[in-house]
């Protein structure tokens, strides 16, 4: 008995809140940032947020009780934009595989050798985009990066990613349509923290405090930043620097049958080991001997354009075939995604360099 490619469809469209599962558990850039991430439903490709640079009004002190307020129409927002890209992750099923699936088990192996392992290639490879700004697999860059020394193309320009490696009044980038604070005209409060450690040893630890309580105090209402993502050096360094009676772990939710990630404590801050970070380190942060992203994911978000639109969905994924392939003993199947984080306060996180250096 045979599985018909159609029934491995339906399978799979019942089975897409546990494979979106799949793309967000047991890693930390996706787990802890894009999974707990406000999903909002966007009216079309591009979107518009604000930015709060300065307060609304303004104060006035009574002395006679004849003083006139001051109702100023101060413009203190301005407009960031987000492009949401579409992207389709296509495989073929082979027939002989469906033909020789039989009863439930066979289903369920189907669906572990195809969308299941489908679903994991995509994750790695948007992880990688996200974090280095370099997918392996054409047809992602147009999703974020936090590498704020490479770029992105959501539609047809090329944008810079996310956080410099420059002091505040030396960053002068554009990003999300927003000039950073040290370009000219630049939007004030527009720039990310940043530290440059000379060696772990040295004052590996003071910067990783300076960069905290910046991220911190300049994050105001939203508080510290949550999660950081570094390295292996760098990550063992700090676990080195610790004294047994202070080192203790936290553990980021695995796979489902596999074991958690695991990190260190630093403050309020949940550090993790970012495997793509040390794949990446000599070609997409070349000089920077160690990095260490501070992230504050109250001030990141995520927008999505939905699903397919005679269904729209809560999650982030559809799926859908093509049916049999040309000339093919195969079947075409399609993952299909749309979406994009974006920040609106980028002054609560921060980037240090320097930590792999003993």
């Amino acid at each position: 008995m045979s599985v018909r490619n159609d029934v491995l469809l339906a399978t799979t469209e019942d089975l897409l809140p546990k494979l979106e599962q799949i793309f967000v558990d047991g890693h930390p850039a996706m787990e802890r940032i894009w999974d707990k991430l406000d999903k909002r439903q966007s009216g079309g490709e591009y979107a518009a947020f604000d930015v709060m640079i300065d307060g609304p009004g303004d104060a006035t002190q009574i002395v006679g009780g004849s003083e006139a307020y001051t109702y100023g129409n101060k413009n203190v927002i301005k407009q960031g934009r987000v492009y949401i890209p579409e992207v389709v992750y296509s495989y073929a099923v082979l027939g002989k595989d469906l033909r020789r699936a039989a009863g439930p088990s066979g289903v369920v192996k189907l669906i572990e050798k195809y969308p299941e392992s489908a679903m994991m290639h995509l994750k790695q490879e948007v992880v990688r985009q996200f974090v280095t700004g370099t997918a392996n697999i054409n047809g992602l860059g147009g999703f974020l990066t936090l590498n704020g020394g490479s770029t992105f193309t959501p539609d047809t320009a090329s944008l810079t990613g996310a956080f410099e490696f420059a002091a505040q009044a030396s960053q002068n980038d554009t990003f999300l349509n927003l000039a950073k604070e040290g370009a000219s005209g630049g939007v004030t409060g527009w720039y990310n923290q940043y530290g440059s450690a000379s060696s772990f040893a040295t004052d590996g630890k003071r910067t990783m405090r300076d960069v905290y309580n910046k991220c911190k105090i300049r994050g105001g209402k939203y508080g510290n930043p949550d999660i950081g993502l570094c390295d292996s050096t760098s990550f063992n360094n700090y676990y080195d620097s610790l004294d047994d009676q202070v080192r203790y772990s936290i553990k980021s939710k695995g796979e489902e049958g596999s074991d958690s990630v695991e990190g260190l404590m630093f403050h309020q801050l949940k550090l993790f080991v970012e495997p793509v970070l040390d794949d990446e380190l000599s070609s997409q942060f070349s000089g920077k001997n160690g990095v260490m992203f501070f992230l504050n994911t109250k001030t990141w978000h995520m927008l999505t354009l939905g699903s397919d639109d005679s269904k729209e969905t809560k999650g982030l994924f559809t799926t859908r075939t093509v049916g049999q392939l040309q000339g093919r003993d195969a079947f075409g199947h399609e993952l299909v995604v749309a979406m994009q984080p974006y920040c609106d306060f980028l002054k609560a996180n921060g980037v240090i360099e320097g930590t792999a250096t003993i």
